[in-house]
């Protein structure tokens, strides 16, 4: 039976994960405030509260609801110039794609490799059938939630591992202070928590002179042993039909219903194109929000591919599909406003500091772990940064079935995912 975590004993980076996971943080697609929903503040005065007291400087977070804090290299200033500020980022929002208040994080001891027993929603069979990942985790301790909500470890398990890795890293040197040693060199590490990455948003307000970071990473990856070096290209496309009302008694010849536009360019798009037809580097189309009425429908349709060529290639798609649905419906309008999101990082890193990738490799030898180098089959704030001039791949946290109410992560997962942060952090202070 499942344990409410409140009643488990929690290792300090599992138990602060569940913790973070309670607070309601979703954003918002439709919201033009920044952020777009003010909940998210709640999370970033709550870090912030923690992070002063464990003893980081520069603590604030900012109207657009940015978190900042710097934890200082413990090395002589001269020796401490001589290594880059090391930015290491994670997002508070949680995705609007399932719901995200009043989370419930649960303990399920031990797990046997059995069918994962969701109280609020018993229908759902989570089991290595479904989620095979599973099958690695026999014997841990899984988180989830109690099934009628995400868990929000997309990404507050990145945020739980930063500010568990602040405390880590104050109380050891203070530590070696006391011990009259000098503690193990390190940069300045330059943390930074992002609301609205969920909605391709996370670092249009950033100032990235505040943060002061020369190469960085976020925390927001799935599984453990990986790092994400690619993303896809990222779009949305917004399309909207425009269609004829009239009373439907008197409608013959003369009303034209947007809904069934609509409804017709949904169906014309390749069902080969789409999320769950495709895996690897294969791209889609995926229209993932309708709403509308007679009048006037909208469908938002996100656009995913990991080459330029392809996205040019589905940006056209999608206008063509949908100038073909309003033909099919004569008296129809259709509209396509293309907005991007972001663009693959790799070519951005390789650019301005491969040793993004090299010394990430470094830590993962330290540990003994076979680092995989993967694409990511979504987005991080990391390719926003990237293209910004800061090379930022993307770390493991341990989590799988992101944006569900299937999610779910360890307590092994997630302090395995600390334990390489704090190498990453040494083979950084060799360098």
């Amino acid at each position: 039976m499942p344990v409410p975590a409140s009643e488990f004993a929690l290792p300090p980076v599992a138990e602060r994960f569940c913790r973070y996971a309670r607070v309601y943080t979703t954003s918002d697609f439709d919201s033009a405030a920044v952020p777009t929903t003010e909940r998210q503040k709640d999370l970033g005065l709550l870090l912030v509260n923690e992070l002063r007291a464990i003893g980081a400087t520069s603590v604030e977070m900012d109207d657009e609801g940015y978190v900042y804090a710097t934890l200082p290299s413990p090395l002589a200033p001269e020796a401490a110039a001589r290594l880059p500020a090391l930015g290491l980022c994670a997002h508070m929002d949680t995705s609007p794609d399932a719901p995200g208040e009043n989370v419930t994080p649960l303990i399920h001891p031990d797990y046997n490799g059995g069918r994962i027993e969701l109280p609020g929603a018993p229908e759902v069979d989570l089991s290595p059938a479904t989620s095979p990942p599973l099958a690695d985790a026999i014997g841990h301790d899984l988180i989830t939630s109690d099934g009628t909500t995400l868990l929000g470890s997309d990404d507050k398990a990145g945020v739980a591992v930063l500010v568990q890795l602040a405390a880590d890293l104050v109380a050891s040197e203070a530590d070696a202070v006391a011990r009259g040693e000098g503690p193990a060199p390190r940069p300045t590490i330059q943390l930074l928590f992002t609301p609205d990455e969920e909605v391709g948003r996370g670092t249009d307000h950033l100032d990235l002179e505040r943060w002061g970071a020369e190469v960085a990473y976020t925390l927001d990856g799935s599984g453990v042993d990986s790092l994400n070096v690619e993303t896809f290209n990222a779009a949305e496309a917004i399309v909207t039909f425009h269609g004829v009302g009239v009373h439907p008694g008197y409608a013959r010849g003369i009303l034209v219903n947007a809904l069934r536009v609509a409804a017709d360019f949904i169906a014309s798009c390749p069902a080969h194109e789409a999320p769950e037809t495709t895996d690897g580097r294969g791209g889609y189309l995926h229209p993932h929000t309708a709403s509308g009425d007679v009048v006037r429908a909208e469908v938002r349709v996100l656009l995913r591919d990991f080459d330029g060529s392809g996205m040019d290639a589905k940006r056209s798609l999608v206008r063509e599909l949908a100038s073909g649905a309003a033909q099919r419906h004569p008296g129809s309008r259709a509209e396509v406003d293309i907005r991007e999101s972001y663009r693959n990082m790799l070519a951005y890193i390789e650019d301005v500091d491969p040793r993004a990738v090299s010394v990430a490799q470094e830590a993962a030898r330290e540990m003994g772990m076979d680092l995989a180098l993967e694409p990511v089959r979504g987005g991080t704030d990391g390719a926003r940064l990237s293209e910004k001039g800061v090379p930022t791949p993307n770390v493991f946290t341990g989590g799988h079935e992101f944006h569900s109410v299937r999610e779910w992560n360890t307590v092994q997962n997630l302090e395995r995912s600390l334990a390489y942060t704090h190498a990453l952090v040494r083979a950084w202070g060799r360098q």
